[in-house]
This record gives structure tokens, C-alpha cells and sequence, in this order.
């Protein structure tokens, strides 16, 4: 791990990337899935803070993330290795997509998170065509498609199954 920089902080989502175990994907979403459910205690449960201000902070940091994943994956990726297996906050970016439109039920977050994994691993169409844009655009792309994905097949899940 040379040269380390801020992108390669945010682009391996604290260098889980690089983490021994195989996974680096879903180890950055199940973590993200972890600090959704920690800011939620602590920001509605203990501070007090309302659902609404709590949704509304949360989608802030998605349409700031997006920006900062462009930026930082911009600068972590080589032409060599246009998708390296440590970049893994597209995976970040895509499990948060889910979880901050769907109802803070534990169950729901824990299906979205199978759901999510199974879209990104997969990639069924059209996620692998998003997979084939350029640069950035590609690595992020298919999470943010795989996320919208999961978002509507727990959406579904729920009109059938009561969780």
C-alpha cells in the first residue's frame, strides 16, 4: 500500500479494499450497513433528531458521495486496471442508496444488503451495461443501478411478504 492519498483513503472506504479476506465489496457494504444503523441510534434514538432531518442528512451525503466517488475512483483506477479489487466505495455508494429509502426496519436492511450483493456480484442487464461506461462512470455506474435495483425488489418483496 504505497502512495497513500486521500482518494485511495475514500476509494478503499478505509482501506478495507485491502482487507485479507476476499469480499472487499461486501465487506465496504455490509460497513456501510453498520454506520447507517449506528447513525441511526445515535442520531434519531439518542440526540433526538427527527426521521425527516435524519433522511434528509443522509441523502445529502449521497449526492455528496456521488461527486467524491467520481473524484476519488477517478484517481485510483489506471487504464491497466480500470476496476481494481480494492476500490470499493461504489459498493459504499450503492448499499447506501437502498437503506436511506427504505423504512429502518432490521430485517429490510439485512435483505437489502443480500439483494444488494446479489444485483453487484450478478449484474444482471442493464447493470452490466452501466458496468461498461468509462473511467469512473463504469466502476460506479452498475453500483448505482444495482442499488436502485435493490431498492425496488425489497419494495416488491414487501407488498408480498410482511417483514
Amino acid at each position: 500500500m504505497k502512495n497513500i492519498s486521500f482518494s485511495k483513503i475514500v476509494s478503499t472506504v478505509f482501506f478495507i479494499g485491502y482487507f485479507p479476506l476476499r469480499g472487499g465489496g461486501s465487506w465496504a457494504a455490509l460497513l456501510c450497513l453498520i454506520y447507517f444503523i449506528l447513525s441511526k441510534i445515535i442520531l434519531i434514538d439518542i440526540i433526538n433528531i427527527s426521521q425527516n432531518i435524519f433522511f434528509i442528512i443522509n441523502l445529502l451525503l449521497l449526492l455528496f458521495y456521488l461527486p467524491l466517488g467520481f473524484f476519488t475512483i477517478n484517481n485510483s483506477i489506471s487504464k491497466e486496471n480500470p476496476d481494481p479489487h480494492h476500490v470499493v466505495f461504489d459498493e459504499w455508494v450503492g448499499m447506501w442508496i437502498p437503506i436511506i429509502f427504505l423504512e429502518f426496519n432490521f430485517t429490510l436492511l439485512i435483505i437489502s444488503f443480500f439483494v444488494f450483493r446479489f444485483f453487484d456480484i450478478f449484474k444482471p442487464w442493464p447493470i452490466n451495461k452501466f458496468e461498461k461506461l468509462p473511467i469512473a462512470y463504469g466502476v460506479l455506474g452498475d453500483d448505482i443501478i444495482a442499488g436502485i435495483f435493490t431498492y425496488i425488489t425489497v419494495i416488491i418483496l414487501t407488498l408480498f411478504i410482511a417483514f
